[in-house]
C-alpha cells in the first residue's frame, strides 16, 4: 500500500469521478485507475461502485475511507514534525530587546538557548520599544522584549517581569534615604529626562501627568547610565527602573504617590506564526524570566 494510491482513492471519493481525482491529483486517468485497482487488490475487493455519472464507495470503501484518512493525516502530522525538529538544529531567530534591559536579562536567557540549541543564531537588535514594535509589524523581527509603551493591537504579547520604578536623587539630596517619597515632593526639582523616541520617557511623562504635574526637564539623554551619572553629579532628579538602581552617588527611593511601576512583555505578531526556532527562544524565555 502505497501513500499516493491513498491520495488517489480519497480524491475519487470526495469528487466522485475518475477522470475530476486524476486532474486534481496531476495524473493521468488510466494511471490513476490502475494504482486504485492494485488498492483494491491489496484489500480484497472493489472500494468503488463504477458508473458512468456517478462514482459511488461501496461498504468496502466506506469502511476503509475514514482508516485512509487517518493515515494520511498522521504521516502529515508527522512531516510537519520532522521539519520542525530539522529547525530546531540549525538556522537563525532574530530578537529584539531594549538596550539597558537587555544588558540585565538576556545573559541568562541566551546562555540557556544556547545549551540547547548551540546551532542556531540568534540575532539581536537592540531598539526602544516604539522602534521594536514597528520591527515587529514589519517582520524584520520574531521576537521582543518590551515595556507598555511599545505594545500594540496587532501584536501578542506575554507578561513577563513587573518592577518598580525608583526616583534617583543625588546622594546629598536632603530626601535620601527616605523610604517612601510623593512625586509633590519633588515636583519643582531639575528633571533629566529621557530623549524622544525612548519608551520610558512616555512612562515617565503619563506618571507626572496622572499626578497632575509637569517636570522641570533640564537636561535629556538616550541612556539610562547618562541620566544616572548626572543625578550623581548632582544636576537633577530622575525616574529609573529598579534593576538598573545600582549607580554610585545615587541614592533611590520608592514613590508612594502615585504608585510607579513598569511592565515587560515578550511580544510576537498576532497572525505570523513562529518559526520552530523562534517558538523554542520564547520558550526559554517566558520560563527564564518567569522562573
Amino acid at each position: 500500500m502505497e501513500t499516493h494510491q491513498l491520495r488517489y482513492f480519497l480524491a475519487v471519493a470526495q469528487t466522485g469521478r475518475f477522470t475530476t481525482a486524476a486532474r486534481q491529483c496531476n495524473v493521468s486517468q488510466p494511471s490513476l485507475s490502475i494504482q486504485i485497482a492494485k488498492l483494491e487488490g491489496e484489500l480484497g475487493g472493489p472500494l468503488f461502485e463504477r458508473a458512468k455519472k456517478q462514482t459511488k464507495l461501496t461498504s468496502r470503501g466506506e469502511l476503509f475511507l475514514p482508516r485512509a484518512k487517518a493515515v494520511l493525516e498522521q504521516m502529515e502530522s508527522a512531516r510537519e514534525e520532522a521539519k520542525a525538529l530539522s529547525g530546531l538544529k540549525l538556522g537563525k531567530v532574530s530578537l529584539g530587546c531594549m538596550p539597558t534591559t537587555g544588558a540585565h536579562l538576556l545573559p541568562p536567557i541566551l546562555t540557556t538557548f544556547r545549551k540547547n540549541h548551540p546551532q542556531i543564531e540568534v540575532q539581536l537588535k537592540e531598539q526602544s520599544s516604539p522602534d521594536l514594535a514597528r520591527d515587529l509589524e514589519q517582520g524584520e523581527i520574531e521576537l521582543a522584549i518590551m515595556d507598555e509603551a511599545g505594545l500594540r493591537p496587532g501584536l501578542d504579547h506575554q507578561t513577563i517581569l513587573e518592577e518598580e520604578l525608583l526616583l534617583a536623587l543625588p546622594a546629598k539630596h536632603p530626601l535620601a534615604g527616605k523610604k517612601s517619597l510623593h512625586l509633590k515632593q519633588v515636583a519643582e526639582e531639575p528633571f533629566i529626562l529621557m530623549k524622544t523616541g525612548h519608551g520610558f520617557r512616555q512612562i515617565t511623562l503619563d506618571l507626572y501627568r496622572k499626578a497632575g504635574l509637569e517636570p522641570k526637564v533640564v537636561f535629556e539623554s538616550g541612556g539610562i547610565e547618562t541620566v544616572q551619572a548626572l543625578v550623581a553629579a548632582g544636576l537633577g532628579i530622575s525616574l529609573v527602573p529598579q534593576m538598573v538602581a545600582k549607580y554610585p552617588g545615587v541614592a533611590y527611593g520608592s514613590l508612594a504617590q502615585p504608585r510607579a511601576h513598569r511592565t515587560l512583555s515578550l511580544a510576537w505578531r498576532k497572525k505570523a506564526p513562529l518559526s520552530p526556532a523562534a517558538e523554542s527562544l520564547k520558550k526559554v524565555i517566558l520560563g527564564k524570566v518567569k522562573g
